[in-house]
């Protein structure tokens, strides 16, 4: 994966024209005009402006320098025409400063030849002729942002670097402070839908911050402030030079899908390719099982022989439910000598050398790895091989933990390394050693930095622990909460940048020490069960699992079991606090459609209403992605039922507390189509492996996947001219068929787990 991205010092300070130093705004600015952007650079003063055509969205007067404050710097500029890399074709205009006294910059803004996209990097260079601190580093400050309209209805959110920090949904014209974000803030207007998405695309020196605030001129607030900088906390020597980050602004019209676009850019830029190099692939039920759908029982009071029981004699092995692997777990980026949860490797072994002369003030002051120092990096890819050596074709896992407030801190081998840098050192040989060595293997972190992690890791999880309990609320610790805040915040990165894990997750029974009385009801279950199942794609269910279960909860674990490559967003993430509704759009080769999830995840969620049911109206376009002019058809998974036809909008049923409602929607078309199957809950992502219709002979065929002895349905809407005749089956299988008005079930029974090809003949 994972080779890190290159961002050469050469790409910036490229050959320049001089400019003779002239007044500000003397010399004539630098225009560009692309398809949708216009920007202009003023050279001289280091500021430039740019304007989203016949659009209100601009950004007006942007600067870099401190103070903004150009005097006394020698700037040159030059441009390039057509600058193609992985991330886009742009054109970008460079500049070059230098001052006395001064590190030299290299300034780059490169604007999006047919997109939205405006890239903005910002190198370094020291030729101060002595060594040069460097903290917080302005890329781009203007107090002139304009989405069109005001303030008021402007919604700011956003993601920040620890997995177990939040969101929060706030309005633009109440941010008198300005509020800050480190992988992204976006911000959107909830009348037009005008967007601005700040947000970093590399993540390999300077870590990323964005802050917005609010701002105006007289008695308007039609504008705010707006700030992306990095911050790097290095002492830089003399005659070192670094090429800037690459941070992204990205005006748009759609924010949910442009922070899908900035996670294209991301693993672009690290050359990430999960689908292809760590594929969820179904055909090898004992990777899915240990590395995606397993058993997780940190804290569930359960254990490993407990849990395999348990699946043996309830057939969850069938429904690739799996153990974690049969390689020994790795451990990496601890902060000191581990060894003290779930049988981590020590570190005690490592010379002295190798740690900083500090103590941690978090897990119990553990000493504070120095991955600045190469022999330390040397070390750790020794251990590394040591450990997976003899389990080369095993699954199972490394994992990075711990390192959620991995910093800069004093006593560095190397003081020119930044926090970013000394994580990345410590965690690629182990991205080498499962590349080379154990393709079978994935690499997850846990307590982590998550935008340190591009490229090293494989599945990354999105919230603190978040097995304890159920109930919602401020104050939250160890709860489902912490899953849907930390899930629906980091959506973006899933089957793009990492595999989301909500983490471990309860349908019936936990460990009562953490509070609450140690059972879920089935409403609870049913809810965590499905949000895991729609809105990440690893699933790591965290139970007791030493008594019966009730069969409703064996029932829910063989629905929603194991995940596919298919990926959901939270389509009302900047209307909810937590998103309550979840659509996944699903494409095969024989098809397209989708499902979507509602939740009401307990009785606070519409405590005006009594009782305190929950339903929406949403939009085909904006909101579920589909055409505008085309009818589409919805069935129901949990409660068996065909909802009817829609188009241009659908109304949700009213859900009642603790419940939830997954639809398949499929469009319509003037032949019998198949709209949801039994096996899983994301309704034919699953099991369906082939789909056509035969006009001709007026046929409806498909080849399902099987488990022995699972009741199987089939669900066809039949349009008015068809009547089902029969039913064929492989393998000798018998089908029952049972119409209900447009709707016909096949229900049958696979003798064994092979595949099942199946037509309905119709007249």
């Amino acid at each position: 994966m994972h080779s890190k991205a290159q961002l050469r010092v050469a790409d910036l300070f490229v050959p320049l024209v001089v400019l003779s130093f002239l007044p500000v705004h003397a010399a004539t600015p630098i225009k560009i005009d692309t398809t949708n952007l216009v920007v202009t650079v003023d050279a001289t003063s280091c500021r430039w402006s740019a304007e989203v055509k016949g659009t209100p969205m601009r950004l007006n007067e942007v600067h870099f320098l401190p103070d903004d404050d150009s005097s006394g710097w020698s700037v040159a500029s030059s441009i390039d025409q057509d600058d193609t890399s992985s991330l886009g074709s742009f054109v970008s205009v460079t500049l070059r400063g230098t001052k006395p006294g001064q590190l030299d910059f290299g300034y780059q803004i490169s604007v999006s030849k047919a997109g939205n996209d405006i890239l903005v990097s910002l190198g370094r260079s020291n030729n101060t002729g002595k060594a040069v601190d460097i903290g917080d580093m302005d890329y781009f400050v203007s107090s002139d942002a304009r989405l069109g309209g005001a303030t008021d209805k402007w919604i700011s959110l956003g993601t920040m670097t620890r997995n177990r920090d939040y969101y929060d949904l706030n309005t633009v014209v109440h941010l008198i402070t300005p509020q800050m974000y480190t992988v992204n803030h976006v911000v959107r207007d909830t009348a037009s839908g005008n967007s601005l998405l700040m947000g970093h695309v590399t993540a390999l020196k300077g870590s990323s911050r964005f802050e917005v605030g609010q701002g105006w001129q007289g008695k308007t607030p039609d504008r705010m402030q707006v700030r992306g900088y990095c911050s790097y906390k290095v002492t830089m020597p003399p005659g070192k030079s670094f090429a800037g980050e690459k941070l992204l602004i990205d005006f748009n019209t759609d924010a949910l899908r442009a922070m899908e676009h900035q996670a294209d850019l991301i693993a672009a830029a690290h050359d990430v390719r999960l689908q292809q190099r760590r594929p969820i692939d179904l055909s090898d039920r004992d990777l899915v099982a240990n590395d995606y759908s397993r058993f997780h029982g940190w804290m569930s009071g359960g254990n490993n022989a407990g849990a395999r029981k348990f699946f043996e004699e309830n057939g969850l092995i069938d429904f690739y439910w799996g153990m974690g692997g049969p390689a020994p777990q790795g451990s990496f980026g601890v902060y000191g000598a581990g060894g003290s949860t779930q049988g981590r490797p020590a570190r005690i072994n490592y010379p002295a050398e190798c740690y900083l002369p500090v103590h941690t003030t978090k897990y119990g002051g553990e000493r504070v790895i120095d991955f600045s120092n190469p022999l330390t990096v040397k070390l750790e890819r020794e251990r590394a091989f040591l450990w997976v050596n003899g389990h080369e074709k095993d699954t199972g896992r490394a994992e990075m933990d711990f390192a959620d407030w991995w910093d800069k801190w004093p006593g560095q081998y190397d003081p020119y390394m930044s926090a970013l840098e000394t994580y990345r050192a410590g965690g690629v040989p182990w991205r080498e050693v499962v590349d080379q060595k154990a393709p079978r293997m994935v690499i997850r972190s846990n307590m982590n930095v998550v935008d340190h992690s591009y490229g090293i890791v494989d599945i990354n999880r999105t919230s603190e622990d978040a097995d304890g309990g159920y109930e919602l609320g401020e104050g939250y610790k160890h709860l489902l909460t912490e899953s849907l805040l930390g899930t629906a915040i980091r959506f973006f990165y899933s089957g793009r940048v990492f595999w989301n894990d909500g983490d471990g997750f309860h349908i019936y029974k936990f460990n009562p020490n953490l509070g609450s009385n140690g059972k879920f009801s089935y409403g609870e279950g049913k809810v965590s069960a499905n949000f895991h199942a729609i809105a990440a794609n690893v699933l790591l269910i965290s139970e007791a699992f030493n008594e019966k279960y009730p069969d409703d909860r064996i029932e829910l674990l063989k629905r929603i079991s194991p995940p596919t490559m298919d990926v959901s967003y939270p389509v009302d993430l900047f209307a909810r606090k937590p998103a309550q509704v979840w659509n996944m759009p699903v494409e095969r080769p024989f098809g397209k459609w989708s499902v979507l999830a509602v939740f009401n995840y307990s009785n606070t969620m519409a405590a005006s209403q009594n009782p305190p049911q929950f339903s929406t109206s949403l939009d085909a376009v904006k909101d579920l992605r589909l055409e505008p002019d085309k009818e589409y058809l919805v069935y129901e998974f949990w409660s068996r039922k065909f909802i009817g036809v829609f188009k241009g909008a659908f109304a949700t049923r009213p859900l009642s507390p603790y419940d939830c409602d997954v639809y398949s929607i499929v469009e319509k078309q003037n032949w019998p189509v198949l709209i949801s199957t039994s096996r899983h809950v994301r309704q034919m992502a699953f099991d369906i492996k082939d789909l056509a219709y035969d006009g001709q002979q007026r046929v409806l065929r498909g080849v399902s996947r099987a488990v022995a002895g699972d009741p199987y349905q089939l669900r066809i809407y039949v349009p008015d001219g068809f009547t089902a005749q029969r039913v064929e089956l492989s393998g000798g299988l018998m089908a029952k068929m049972a119409a209900n008005g447009s709707l016909l079930t096949v229900d049958y029974t696979a003798s064994s787990g092979n595949d099942v090809e199946w037509k309905v003949f119709f007249r």
